[in-house]
């Protein structure tokens, strides 16, 4: 939420889609939408950029695909960590740009239509810029670094071959990691993205395998980041679902990732929550574990 901020009144049709919405976990955290203001995000005063104008919009509003207006427009929704990485990237490299609130579980007919016009898979995120659309979070990531620099941070993705070859790395990686963590929140049950008890011995060993995995990327180059002391694309790719685990596993199993690996899982979520990016595109915690159960 760069600079100024537009916020359509957004719709309540029920429990799932009034926690979901752009209002409550982009703006619940005592933001003032002035151009300059500051944004207090857990309790750290933070001041908005003034060169990026974000603007927020609930697809259930619009009744036609909306123009992007040489800008692109960013079909998410709060609750995906796949979204989110987008989300992430383009406040990163200080894009203005157009976020629509898509709820997923009823899908506005203007949205499947564009999926289906551009021979997409009718879920988010779907970036849509200048009349072409596409998907697949990692690679609308990629897209955005090639596409828009930052001056400020220009090596997201690295321009020496052993560098990028290593963010590369880091961020398959990132498939795997995934995959451990949703499978011990589901436990017993096996069900994808489901939350419930037993998990077993194997589940347990392989997501400490992963954040040991992960751990040893950090301490490869000296941290705080992935790549050392700049953050980097593969930082951005893992951040939503450590953030995501770092929440919900406390809350429903014995286990806290942030005390993995003596602590130092913790202090690289430390760090990347002290980005602006991270702040600004935090999810409400409380939230966020509501929806979970």
């Amino acid at each position: 939420m760069f600079g100024s901020v537009a916020v359509h009144s957004l719709p309540q049709r029920g429990p799932l889609a009034r926690l979901s919405t752009c209002r409550k976990f982009y703006l619940g955290r005592n933001c003032r939408t002035a151009c300059g203001a500051k944004l207090a995000v857990a309790g750290l005063p933070l001041q908005m950029n003034k060169q990026i104008e974000l603007d927020l919009m609930e697809g259930a509003d619009l009744q036609k695909r909306p123009a992007s207006n040489h800008k692109p427009i960013l079909y998410t929704h709060m609750l995906c960590p796949y979204a989110q990485r987008t989300l992430l990237t383009l406040l990163h490299q200080r894009v203005p740009f157009q976020a629509v609130q898509i709820d997923l579980s009823h899908k506005p007919k203007w949205f499947t239509q564009l999926c289906r016009h551009e021979a997409l898979p009718s879920t988010v995120p779907v970036i849509d810029f200048e009349g072409h659309a596409q998907t697949d979070s990692i690679a609308i990531c990629r897209w955005v670094c090639e596409t828009f620099a930052n001056p400020d941070h220009p090596g997201l993705i690295f321009s020496i071959a052993r560098d990028k070859q290593q963010v590369d790395q880091l961020i398959q990686n990132c498939s795997s990691f995934a995959d451990a963590g949703l499978d011990l929140l589901a436990g017993c049950t096996g069900r994808s993205w489901g939350i419930s008890t037993g998990q077993s011995r194997a589940q347990w060993e392989a997501f400490e395998q992963q954040l040991q995995r992960f751990q040893a990327g950090v301490d490869q180059r000296g941290g705080p980041f992935l790549m050392g002391s700049e953050v980097s694309l593969a930082d951005l790719i893992y951040m939503p679902f450590m953030e995501r685990f770092a929440v919900a596993m406390p809350a429903f199993t014995p286990y806290d990732p942030c005390d993995a690996c003596d602590g130092r899982i913790g202090e690289w979520l430390v760090a990347m929550r002290q980005l602006e990016c991270c702040q600004m595109a935090a999810p409400d915690q409380k939230l966020f574990l509501q929806a979970l159960k």
